[in-house]
């Protein structure tokens, strides 16, 4: 039947067969294991009441006829013989194509098989349907407690996702305030600023370095003028051809000192200056006494300014 039926014993002893007692003792035993767990499953949804004697006899007529067919299934299969085959190891193909006819077999008889109808017995049928509906009802039930679960922690994690919205939402208008705050800020600096102070100072450095230069080069003018024809004349040692050049084509102290000040700034990995005959040698002797220029070392031609600042 593939259904589990509630049944209770009339002492009736069923059709005649060989294996009818041990039937109905197998029918008992399993009501009474039945019965065992029956504390353990839920409340029926409707009490059933126990089938009357015809229904029980019905029934058990039914199972009969089904315990007689299986027996004749059992004698086919003994009687077909086909282990000789289905066993053959050294043969795993044959084993395969037999497995796979037998299945096919199988196939072709349950597609031509016309289902059994059930009893006609309505109070079987009415005891089958309930339990059916109750087994249905369990099922609906659970699912729908694993639906609630479900649902209940589908909106606990809603309600955790709509907070952390919240949260950043709050957190991104409290920066765009900061930034808006930030940038009107820096688009009305004042005089007074960070900015506007570093440029006043610069200022006043690039004013007091034209006021020194402007002095120095007064300075210069005035105790080292350029070399007049009679200075150059004064030097016994002086050649034939540098008589000729006269002083004209000597450089005065401040164009030699703007020259060490830019070979310094531009080349400090080389800031030696070629001596030529543009120095007067005089200035270039002035500029070694009082420490301002350094000769090279191995080169007496070259000369750089001093490193003041070290």
């Amino acid at each position: 039947m593939g259904e589990k039926v509630t049944v209770s014993n009339t002492g009736d002893q069923g059709p005649a067969d060989p294996r009818g007692g041990e039937k109905v003792t197998m029918a008992k035993e399993l009501a009474r294991r039945a019965s065992l767990y029956q504390s353990s499953l839920p409340p029926p949804l409707v009490t059933a009441k126990p089938l009357s004697d015809v229904a029980e006899e019905e029934v058990l007529e039914e199972c009969n006829e089904a315990w007689r067919e299986l027996g004749e299934f059992q004698n086919k299969l003994t009687l077909a013989d086909i282990r000789e085959v289905v066993q053959d190891s050294e043969n795993p193909l044959a084993v395969l194509f037999a497995r796979e006819r037998a299945l096919q077999a199988e196939l072709s008889v349950q597609k031509n098989r016309t289902p059994k109808p059930l009893l006609a017995n309505n109070e079987v049928l009415t005891c089958l349907g309930k339990q059916e509906l109750q087994n249905t009802i369990k099922q609906l039930e659970m699912i729908l407690s694993c639906v609630r679960a479900r649902k209940k922690s589908l909106q606990e994690e809603l309600e955790r996702e709509q907070k952390w919205l919240e949260e950043q939402l709050e957190l991104e208008k409290t920066v765009q305030e900061r930034f808006d705050h930030q940038q009107q800020n820096f688009l009305v600096i004042s005089k007074n600023s960070e900015i506007q102070k570093l440029k006043s100072r610069l200022e006043k450095v690039t004013n007091r370095k034209d006021e020194l230069l402007s002095a120095l080069g007064k300075f210069l003018d005035v105790h080292y003028p350029p070399p007049s024809e009679k200075d150059t004349q004064s030097k016994t040692v002086r050649s034939a051809a540098e008589r000729d050049k006269g002083s004209a084509n000597f450089i005065t102290l401040h164009e030699i000192l703007e020259h060490l000040i830019t070979k310094a700034m531009k080349s400090p990995h080389d800031p030696y200056l070629e001596l030529d005959d543009t120095f007067w040698p005089p200035f270039v002797e002035a500029l070694l006494r009082y420490g301002v220029v350094l000769r090279h070392p191995d080169d007496p031609h070259r000369i750089r300014l001093e490193e003041f600042d070290q």
